[in-house]
């Protein structure tokens, strides 16, 4: 049994190790030199071009999305504008209102007595 745990602190000094090395030479750029990362160097850099493609099109898409939701607060406001300025227009191009109107302002105009009589050209 105390054989077992020593093997197995000396596996895990080992991997810790091992990490360490492996950290070491990647700080000091040695593990570039080293002939097996260089047939990997190609799916490396393509790797990296993916990760850097997918970060700027979820930076794009985010600004989509965030230009979607303006326009739609936009549509909103307008269309909200739309029904108040429509609202005003039907109230004051009421009967009542436009004869209210003429006299507030004293104009010597007067509401037509006959109907208007449509006139055919032949």
């Amino acid at each position: 049994m105390k054989m077992e745990g020593k093997n197995n602190i000396q596996k895990n000094q080992k991997s810790g190790s091992n990490t360490a090395g492996i950290l070491k030479l990647v700080m000091t750029g040695k593990i570039f030199v080293s002939t097996g990362i260089q047939k990997h160097l190609g799916y490396i850099f393509f790797i990296f071009f993916l990760a850097v493609f997918y970060i700027g099109y979820l930076y794009k898409v985010e600004s989509i999305v965030q230009e979607s939701k303006r326009l739609n607060d936009e549509i909103k406001s307008l269309r909200t504008h739309y029904i108040h300025v429509s609202t005003e227009l039907m109230r004051k191009s009421k009967k009542s209102e436009i004869i209210k109107q003429i006299q507030d302002r004293k104009l010597t105009l007067k509401e037509a007595e006959k109907p208007f009589v449509r006139v055919k050209i032949k």
